[in-house]
């Protein structure tokens, strides 16, 4: 501690001394001494921080004051201190003291004189317990939970003594990262300071780099709260049955969602998502919810009103808009999807994406719609090995013209309609039959073949199959209906 500046901003000084009138400039401060006779002034060294007792501040009164700041500033003494509770001093003094380059400092009212000068020998030695003190004071100003980051960092810089800043560090600071959700986000940086004062600089750097990130990772996590709670009534009405979908809308609308206007979807797989987690649940969960942040943030950089939903393991995003963009919809739709791949590879290099892209379409349908397009699209982003590459619905080809036949209300009415008794089944086992209904007539009504695809015995399939057309109350041997149940397993498949 070589500094009157320094020695005014430590944390057990700063309530104690307020300059009250001297030069702007800093000077150094090598000792401290108490002064009972102004006679004595005359003796001190230079870079001198002068304590006048209360009686020798009583004293400095009118011209005394005048010649004591003569005598002290012929001596280059660095500040006197008055300790007689006087909160400013004459006009003529305050511009001779300027003069002199000698501070006035002021005590405060009822201070111990005692406890003043222990608190400046301690600071001006800066020993470990002065370090510990400031420690002490960062943990007592850092625990508040509550706290925006700015109100954190100035706390730390109060107990520290020193600026605490989030800022790309220079040569002589201590810096530590400020980590949220496993990703550094920023900076605090600090002046190094010297022996002792580098350790206690150290430790409060590191503590206030870890309280911001708890304050940001709260405000991030209250901020996800409704776009999760967006979110997942996106995935309910997207994975409910189209007769029960309905009821969702409502709630839709409620949580201010767009539902009656334009969509786009966005559909993007971590394809080597179990490699990159090493077959941890909660790591893939946490690298999952990494890339959906890392992918809302751009695609609302991009432009639009974006929101984020979970589809299996793959995220969705959706672009609702209350007026329709026209034919640009689609292509800043695979122009924004570059850019959240980049975004997401920026900060995950190692990583391997697919995405499909969505057509603009209008309604709660459309969204159903635009969904179905992006699965196709990222089903062709598989097969192509497209990775790291937006493939757009466009590029699809012949499952483009399912898509559209499906999208009509007349086509899905038929496709219901004609699937009713197997969703009567429930979910798990309606996905069991299509998927042997399906399997079996790809494969040209081959019960052979269809149980090499699905590893089982061909008698099991010939009984499911049988079983299937039972409940459908349909003619096997009927062309047309048979082209239906294709078209119907095949845009079920779709979702």
């Amino acid at each position: 501690m070589d500094s009157l500046q320094a020695l005014l901003d430590a944390p057990d000084l700063r309530p104690l001394l307020r300059r009250i009138a001297g030069p702007d400039s800093d000077a150094p401060v090598r000792r401290i001494a108490l002064v009972e006779d102004l006679g004595r002034l005359g003796d001190l060294d230079e870079a001198t921080l002068a304590v006048l007792t209360h009686a020798a501040s009583q004293d400095a009164a009118s011209y005394r004051l005048d010649v004591a700041l003569r005598t002290v500033g012929s001596r280059n003494v660095s500040a006197i201190v008055l300790t007689d509770g006087r909160e400013e001093i004459a006009p003529t003094a305050a511009a001779l003291a300027r003069r002199v380059s000698v501070a006035v400092l002021r005590a405060r009212a009822g201070c111990d004189l005692a406890a003043l000068l222990l608190a400046l020998h301690r600071e001006l030695a800066g020993g470990p317990d002065v370090a510990l003190a400031r420690i002490r004071a960062a943990l007592r100003a850092l625990e508040r939970h509550d706290a925006r980051p700015e109100t954190l960092l100035r706390a730390a810089t109060q107990a520290l003594g020193a600026p605490v800043e989030l800022r790309e560090p220079g040569p002589d600071d201590i810096a530590a990262p400020v980590v949220v959700f496993d990703e550094v986000e920023a900076t605090v940086s600090a002046p190094r300071g010297n022996g002792h004062g580098e350790a206690a600089a150290d430790v409060v750097v590191h503590l206030a780099a870890a309280a911001v990130a708890r304050a940001r990772t709260a405000a991030r996590q209250a901020e996800d709260a409704p776009i999760r709670s967006r979110g997942e009534l996106i995935s309910e009405f997207l994975l409910a049955r189209p007769d029960h979908g309905d009821r969702l809308l409502e709630r839709m609308r409620a949580a201010g969602l767009t539902i009656d206007g334009w969509h786009t979807a966005i559909l993007i797989d971590i394809e080597n998502l179990p490699l990159l987690a090493a077959e941890d649940e909660l790591a893939s969960l946490r690298l999952s919810d990494r890339v959906a942040t890392l992918g809302l943030e751009a695609a609302r950089a991009s432009g639009g009103v974006w929101h984020r939903a979970r589809l299996g393991s793959g995220l969705l995003l959706t672009r609702m808009e209350r007026h329709d963009l026209g034919s640009r919809g689609g292509r800043d739709a695979v122009h924004a999807a570059g850019q959240i791949l980049r975004r997401i590879l920026s900060r995950i290099p190692e990583i391997a994406l697919v995405c499909g892209v969505g057509s603009t379409h209008v309604g709660a349908t459309g969204l159903r719609t635009t969904l179905a397009e992006a699965r196709a699209a990222l089903a062709a982003g598989h097969a192509g090995h497209r990775v790291n590459v937006p493939t757009g619905f466009d590029e699809v080809g012949l499952q483009r013209t399912l898509i559209e036949w499906f999208a009509s209300d007349t086509a899905r009415e038929a496709v219901d309609s004609l699937l009713r008794p197997l969703d009567a089944l429930g979910p798990q086992r309606c996905r069991t039959a299509l998927q042997t209904l399906r399997v079996y007539l790809d494969n040209q009504g081959s019960t052979t073949r269809a149980a090499a695809e699905l590893h089982l015995h061909r008698n099991a399939i010939a009984y499911r199959v049988r079983r299937i057309f039972e409940l459908l109350d349909v003619d096997p041997e009927d062309p047309d209906t048979v082209l239906m149940l294709q078209l119907a397993c095949r845009a079920r498949s779709l979702g």
